[in-house]
């Protein structure tokens, strides 16, 4: 396109007007997000939250385990139960000669 052709076109076109400025595409605050939510969203945030607040909770003031060794210095682990003594062999009810 020669020169002479894009100044014909420029001054064929209607001027633009300047255009203003453009709207936030982000809303700005936290109550125009929390209004832009829908229900469900907003249900699922709530209940999330409360999940989180309450299993914290209960990790600082739920009840401590028992410790796994008393805190006594010397304690001594109690030996593991004794072994089960073993069946003696069956014996038949009448004597069979292949058996020992």
């Amino acid at each position: 396109m020669t020169r002479a052709r894009a100044e014909e076109l420029a001054a064929a076109a209607p001027a633009l007007a300047p255009a203003g400025p453009r709207p936030a595409r982000v809303p700005a605050g936290r109550r125009e997000v929390w209004a832009a939510m829908p229900r469900d969203v907003k249900a699922l945030l709530v209940v999330g939250c409360v999940v989180v607040v309450a299993g914290l909770g209960w990790l600082v003031f739920g009840p401590t385990p028992p410790p796994a060794a008393p805190a006594i210095l010397g304690h001594v682990d109690a030996s593991p139960p004794p072994a089960p003594r073993r069946t003696p062999p069956p014996e038949p009810p009448f004597k069979l000669p292949w058996w020992k």
